[in-house]
């Protein structure tokens, strides 16, 4: 809280405001404990102007062999590449990426997806595959493609960025971010878990990411900053935070290694990469 001691004897309205102005300042700067250290200033510009420099995190440029390490970035720019020099590609009635075009970015190997892999679901549609839809629906989302008449293009912009990975990247993200609706099919009642201040996420994953962490520390830290977030089952919130935060967006991009678990049962134990690593840097 702003500290409002000792405001009496000001001769007039315009001192009074300048030293409320102060201690506002003061206040948005100083380390807060439950932003683990982070004062509120620190904490808008993840939420609001993440990545750049002037937040806690900033980003790097990689090279392209460092780039690689990013699995649905490479799943992007293989749909980039088909739609160089004005090319478009054609998607289905529901606007999805058309079978044979997802079989042939799931044959990449990029991203796998375990239940297909172990044959407990069926393959046949861009659907089924929830790491496609992903793929095409931020780069349709971006400012990188257009979608016209059931065909995707690349925009003015996506043609200038179409070889500059880093560019590619860096819109992804922020795609992600400030343009994709979290819940997007995952069927939690709520649409802000993760999605807002997702920078702080970051921030966590990059300040505690060199160990092995259960994901519901990173949960933990997370509605500690953010109780407001959380559902009338605590337990029902951090399963919601790990799933979108951990288990799909982050191993998507090649932020996180995952341990294999022994056990269905057992806690869902990851660290930073050094991809992940190399890409953020503290502000």
């Amino acid at each position: 809280m702003i500290d409002l001691n000792n405001l009496d004897g000001f001769d007039n309205m315009e001192e009074l405001q300048k030293e409320l102005n102060k201690r506002m300042i003061a206040h948005n700067s100083k380390p807060i404990d439950d932003f683990d250290g982070l004062s509120p200033e620190e904490m808008a510009t993840l939420q609001h102007r993440f990545p750049n420099s002037k937040t806690p995190l900033g980003i790097r440029k990689l090279s392209e062999k460092e780039l690689e390490q990013c699995p649905i970035l490479m799943q992007v720019r293989y749909l980039i590449d088909k739609m160089k020099g004005g090319k478009h590609i054609e998607l289905t009635k529901t606007g999805a990426l058309r079978p044979a075009l997802a079989k042939e970015i799931y044959a990449l190997g990029y991203i796998k997806d375990e239940w297909i892999e172990e044959g407990i679901s069926k393959f046949v549609k861009e659907g089924d595959v929830y790491n496609l839809s992903l793929t095409r629906i931020l780069l349709q989302i971006s400012s990188l493609a257009k979608k016209r008449n059931d065909k995707l293009s690349l925009t003015k912009k996506g043609e200038k960025l179409a070889e500059d990975g880093n560019a590619i990247l860096n819109e992804l993200i922020y795609t992600l971010i400030y343009k994709f609706n979290w819940a997007y099919g995952d069927g939690y009642d709520s649409e802000d878990i993760g999605k807002v201040n997702p920078g702080y996420s970051f921030y966590l994953l990059k300040k505690y990411g060199d160990k092995e962490q259960n994901a519901e520390f990173y949960a933990a830290l997370y509605f500690k900053a953010l109780p407001m977030l959380l559902m009338g089952d605590e337990k029902t919130s951090y399963y919601c935070y790990i799933s979108r935060t951990f288990r799909t967006f982050f191993k998507y991009f090649g932020f996180i290694e995952i341990k294999e678990k022994i056990k269905w049962a057992d806690p869902f134990i990851l660290k930073k990469t050094p991809f992940f690593d190399a890409l953020f840097s503290k502000g």
